[in-house]
C-alpha cells in the first residue's frame, strides 16, 4: 500500500496518514459503507441549549475543588475547597429541649430565626450523615450521606506445606 501527503513530513509517515489509517479502521469496525459528510456549524442542529455536562459527575461537597477557568501565572493547584466541618461534637441535644416554636411564637415569620421554619420536632426520624445524626429529609441527610464503612475481614493463611528436603 502506497501513501503520500503534501505536508513537510509527507515523504515519511506523517500524522495525517496515521489519522487516515485509524479513521478507516474505525469505519471498518463500525461497518460504515461511506464516509459521513462533514456538516458546517450552520447545517447541523443548534447545540446551545443542550448541557455540556458529560464529564461532570455529582459528588460530596468536601471533595470538590473550584478552579479558575483562566489560571493565573502563579498557578495554585489547590483551588477553593469547602471548609464544611462538624461544629458540634457528640450527639444532638434532645429536640424537645430546644422549644424553638414556643420561644418565638409571638414573632412574625420574617422576624423569627430560620430554625423556626425548619419543622424540627421529636417525631421526625433521625438518620446517619457524615456530620452525625440529622433529621430525615433535611438537606444534610442527602447532601452529606453517612460515610460507608468498609467491613474488612482478614483470613488466616493456611500453614506452609511440608516439602521434601
Amino acid at each position: 500500500m502506497q501513501h503520500s501527503c503534501t505536508c513537510v513530513a509527507g515523504a515519511a509517515l506523517c500524522n495525517h496518514c496515521v489519522a487516515l489509517l485509524f479513521q478507516s479502521a474505525h469505519y471498518s469496525e463500525l461497518n460504515v459503507p461511506v464516509v459521513p459528510p462533514v456538516l458546517s456549524c450552520t447545517e447541523g442542529e443548534q447545540q446551545w441549549h443542550k448541557p455540556r455536562t458529560l464529564g461532570i459527575k455529582p459528588g460530596p461537597v468536601e471533595k470538590m475543588a473550584v478552579l479558575s477557568a483562566k489560571p493565573k501565572r502563579r498557578a495554585t493547584t489547590e483551588g477553593v475547597r469547602s471548609t464544611l466541618y462538624k461544629g458540634l461534637t457528640g450527639d444532638l441535644p434532645d429536640l424537645s429541649v430546644l422549644q424553638v416554636t414556643e420561644v418565638y411564637k409571638d414573632f412574625s415569620k420574617a422576624d423569627a430565626p430560620m430554625i423556626c421554619s425548619l419543622g424540627i420536632s421529636c417525631e421526625i426520624l433521625l438518620v446517619d450523615s457524615a456530620l452525625g445524626k440529622v433529621q430525615a429529609g433535611s438537606p444534610l441527610s442527602y447532601q452529606q450521606p453517612a460515610i460507608a464503612k468498609r467491613n474488612l475481614s482478614f483470613h488466616a493463611a493456611p500453614p506452609q506445606p511440608s516439602l521434601p528436603l
